[in-house]
């Protein structure tokens, strides 16, 4: 007999409040007026000493209540992105505006926070539509009593995907209004298999960008039970809804990292705190762009030592557009990303004591060293080259050539890098040897910090799969049949190269381009080609 899914509810609440967690749970909050209760008496207790000891009065809390009710999640999620990463309410008391902390995003180890967990919430019906009916919401968890994250239940008869359609459903009805506007996270679970997602009006709200979680070595972790555990216990939730959204202001929607993009973000803080260097390797199509932003980011906000993070790239063409992309994620951000439009422009912002996070090529650091050489004892010189910079690198086995990057760690000396790539260097496809200058990924950046391979986004649909001749090895099945083991699937560029090297040589490689249009093997040949780079690139 399966759980009943009252009883998931239960075990789920009992799992996120037990023990030493900072998460209360609160029966007592089923209705619009009981939250708004709670919301005013949370936001008098942290502001005290603004306050003055004359609590709201209730057309001051009127004011407060208009400034928590978003027309769209994107909305609530810049409010939360803060003033300085704190998300302030703004009361008028007289000729006196108070300025009052409703969420510090920083808070992210408890803190003056408040946590809290409620179930059945009673989500009334519009009175003047008589199609709808209230709803009950299964659980959510508040933060300063506002709601921050949803979770749909149901048991484990029924695919998670009819929880995901309740909370559209529920969206399309207006339900995720007033205080409910603020959720940045849905959660949705069959107890068997855990999702989330970031929020969404009705129409946006698409479900290839469900995200199962994943641990440090990609190993899935589906059960309802530890994906509490593991993303919903204080700090983490907190750091969720707060550190791993990204706002794009662009396209007006809410992002939130999947999680290999958190551990990577984490792995490189980790390495920064110690003074080291290393590289990610995530696989085409995964989302690099993003997850460097959130690096270079969090290197400057987290670690008060560095000075100034450059994300470094290997084309012009790719700097005004990271860039932009860049400058949409960090409108609601507490950085500043600064273009490069000259190498003067890029030596007066590496010249400068603000921390800040740069964009620029190869090619404008190649000529800033070039017209400070032999300048070394002037002040501009010391000033840049003493600077403490994090270089973040794209595509870091092309971006820079060991002789490239020997002579900027000679320049910007204590200088930390950290290289992304989906195709890492090895022994066994190394270098060409050039003296003493490094061969490899882990000789040029240190080792790698975190990794998610083209296996692991195949097996979560974060990029599509592709089919190629196979070079494994072949079995036999009881019925003497001859099969493929299809559990090895590129498990290393050496063997994604030796796959196309098969390919581009069953009939010679002018052979191809010559007959192209006349040999059958020659066309499933090309066919084969363009697929999987097709595929490679292609991410949901």
């Amino acid at each position: 007999m399966p759980e009943q899914e009252k009883t998931i509810e239960t075990k789920l609440i009992e799992q996120l409040t037990m023990g030493d967690s900072q998460w209360t749970y609160r029966p007592d909050i089923t209705t619009e007026d009981e939250l708004w209760t709670n919301i005013r008496r949370i936001l008098e207790n942290n502001n005290k000493a603004i306050l003055d000891g004359s609590p709201l009065t209730d057309q001051e809390f009127e004011q407060v209540k208009n400034q928590l009710s978003f027309p769209t999640f994107y909305d609530a999620s810049v409010w939360i992105a803060g003033e300085n990463g704190k998300a302030m309410v703004h009361v008028q008391r007289g000729a006196e505006t108070l300025h009052l902390m409703a969420l510090n995003r920083a808070d992210k180890a408890g803190g003056s926070s408040v946590y809290e967990v409620i179930n059945q919430y009673k989500a009334t019906k519009d009175a003047d539509n008589v199609k709808e009916r209230d709803r009950r919401f299964d659980v959510t968890l508040l933060i300063n009593g506002m709601p921050m994250i949803h979770i749909e239940l149901k048991n484990r008869m029924h695919p998670y995907m009819d929880a995901f359609y309740q909370i559209k459903k529920y969206i399309t009805e207006g339900k995720f209004t007033g205080p409910f506007s603020t959720v940045q996270m849905f959660v949705v679970s069959n107890a068997s298999n855990t999702k989330y997602i970031a929020p969404a009006m009705d129409a946006d709200l698409n479900p290839k960008f469900l995200c199962g979680w994943t641990d440090m070595n990609n190993v899935p972790v589906p059960n309802y039970l530890d994906f509490a555990k593991q993303v919903l216990s204080i700090p983490r939730a907190h750091e969720m809804v707060t550190q791993y959204i990204v706002l794009d202001s662009k396209a007006r929607s809410v992002i939130l990292l999947r999680p290999y993009q958190i551990h990577a973000i984490l792995a490189i803080d980790a390495a920064s705190r110690q003074g080291k260097s290393g590289f990610i390797w995530h696989t085409t199509g995964s989302g690099k762009t993003l997850t460097s932003y959130k690096c270079a980011r969090n290197l400057l906000i987290d670690v008060p030592s560095i000075e100034k993070t450059i994300f470094l790239i290997d084309r012009i063409a790719l700097d005004t557009q990271t860039t932009q992309a860049f400058q949409s994620y960090a409108v609601s951000d507490v950085v500043d990303v600064d273009e490069t439009e000259n190498v003067t422009d890029l030596m007066d912002k590496l010249g400068n004591d603000s921390q800040q996070m740069i964009v620029t090529t190869i090619q404008k650091l190649n000529f800033l060293i070039k017209r400070l050489n032999g300048k070394e004892n002037t002040a501009r010189y010391q000033r840049i080259a003493n600077k403490r910079v994090a270089f973040i690198v794209d595509e870091c086995h092309r971006t820079v050539t060991p002789e490239k990057q020997r002579v900027l760690t000679g320049f910007f000396r204590g200088s930390l890098w950290y290289g992304f790539t989906g195709t890492p260097i090895f022994k066994e496809n190394a270098y060409k040897a050039q003296g003493d200058l490094p061969r490899t990924t882990e000789e040029m950046y240190g080792p790698v910090l975190q990794k998610y391979t083209i296996k692991d986004a195949i097996r979560d649909q974060t990029v599509l799969g592709f089919q190629v001749e196979y070079l494994g090895p072949h079995v036999i099945d009881t019925n003497g049949r001859e099969v493929k083991e299809t559990d090895s699937i590129y498990d290393s560029r050496a063997h994604r190269l030796a796959v196309l090297n098969t390919i581009l040589n069953q009939c010679g490689y002018s052979n191809w381009v010559l007959n192209m249009a006349q040999g059958s093997l020659i066309k499933a040949c090309l066919r084969q080609i363009l697929f999987l780079m097709h595929r490679f690139t292609i991410a949901c």
